[in-house]
C-alpha cells in the first residue's frame, strides 16, 4: 500500500516518538512510503541515520499518486488543514497523527500507526466549504474544511452586509465574520463565541468576530444555504482566510460561501467527539465532580 507521509515541523520533545513512527513505516515491507518533499528534507536534517530505500516523493496535489491508500498527517490540526489542498478530491483517507497540542482533527496517537498501516481503520466523510468570488487569486484552492473568515487588516472595523439565501441580515460593524462547518465548530468559531456542533450535523455557522453591537449573535443555518458577505472599510482591503491560507479582498468586494459536494475522508481511529470535548476542552470540568 502506498502511504503518503506529510508534515511540517515537529517539536523536539516529540522526536523520539516521531523516530519510532518512522521506523514502523520504513520497516514495513508492505508499505510504499511517499514523502512530502519539504518534510523529508526536515527529517533528513534531524534524523541523519534515516534510510528509506523504497521511498518516492510528492510536492503538490499533481504528483501525489491517485492510488495512495493512506495519507498520514504528522503534527497538529493546522498540519492536517494544510493536507486538504494536497488531497483535494482524490478520496485518499487522511489520518491525523497528533504531535501537536489540542488535536480535534488529529485524533490518532502514534501508537495506532501499526493498525493504520494494516488498513484497520474506518473513515467518515467531512464536507468542505466553498467560496465564490471574482477576486479569487489564480491557483488558490477555493475550499476549506473548518471555516472561511473575512477579517479587517487595519485598525478600523469592517461594515458588513450579509445575505442568507438572498435575505439580508441587518448591517453590523465588527472585526469580521466567519462561516464555519460543523467540523470547524470547535476551532476558530468556538473561540469567537460560536456553538459546539456535532460533526455529522448538516449546518453552517455564521459567527461575527468581535462585533461592535450587543445584539449580534452567531447564527446556525442549513448546509444548503448560500451566504453572501460584502463589506466596506476605511482601508483598501481585508483578509479572506480559508482555514490556514489567505488572500486579500479589496474594499467593497463580496464573497459567497456554501457547503460543497466535495469532502475529505478522515480516518476515525479514536474519534469520540464527546470524550474529546471533555478531555481536550475540559467541558463540564468542576471540582465538585472530582
Amino acid at each position: 500500500m502506498k502511504v503518503a507521509v506529510f508534515g511540517r515541523t515537529i517539536d523536539k520533545n516529540s522526536h523520539q516518538r516521531l523516530g519510532e513512527l518512522l521506523d514502523l513505516i520504513v520497516n514495513d515491507t508492505s508499505v510504499q512510503p511517499v514523502f512530502y518533499g519539504p518534510f523529508y528534507e526536515y527529517l533528513a536534517e534531524h534524523f541523519p541515520s534515516l534510510r528509506i530505500e523504497r521511498a518516492s516523493f510528492f510536492s503538490s496535489t499533481s504528483d501525489l499518486p491517485d492510488d495512495t491508500g493512506l495519507f498520514l498527517s504528522l503534527g497538529g490540526d493546522g498540519t492536517l488543514l494544510s493536507s486538504v489542498p494536497l488531497v483535494r478530491d482524490k478520496k485518499i483517507p487522511v489520518a491525523g497523527i497528533n504531535f501537536g497540542r489540542l488535536g480535534f482533527l488529529t485524533t490518532s496517537g502514534a501508537d495506532k500507526v501499526s493498525a493504520l498501516l494494516r488498513g484497520e481503520f474506518t473513515t467518515e466523510k467531512r464536507p468542505l466549504l466553498k467560496v465564490d468570488t471574482k477576486n479569487l487569486p489564480d491557483g488558490f484552492y477555493p475550499y476549506a474544511l473548518n471555516e472561511f473568515a473575512v477579517q479587517r487588516k487595519g485598525p478600523a472595523v469592517l461594515e458588513l452586509d450579509l445575505k442568507v439565501n438572498g435575505t439580508p441580515i441587518p448591517r453590523y460593524m465588527a472585526d469580521g465574520v466567519l462561516v464555519a462547518s460543523a467540523t470547524g465548530s470547535t476551532a476558530y468559531s468556538l473561540s469567537a463565541g460560536g456553538p459546539v456542533v456535532m460533526p455529522g450535523c448538516k449546518t453552517l455557522i455564521i459567527v461575527p468576530i468581535a462585533p461592535h453591537n450587543l445584539n449580534i449573535r452567531p447564527l446556525v443555518v442549513s448546509d444548503t444555504s448560500s451566504i453572501e458577505v460584502s463589506f466596506s472599510t476605511r482601508y483598501k482591503d481585508a483578509t479572506l482566510s480559508a482555514d490556514n491560507r489567505s488572500f486579500s479582498l479589496p474594499d467593497g468586494a463580496s464573497a459567497t460561501f456554501t457547503s460543497s459536494d466535495a469532502g475529505i475522508e478522515l480516518v476515525s481511529a479514536d474519534n469520540d467527539f464527546m470524550q474529546a470535548l471533555s478531555s481536550k476542552l475540559y467541558w463540564g470540568a468542576d471540582w465538585r465532580n472530582s
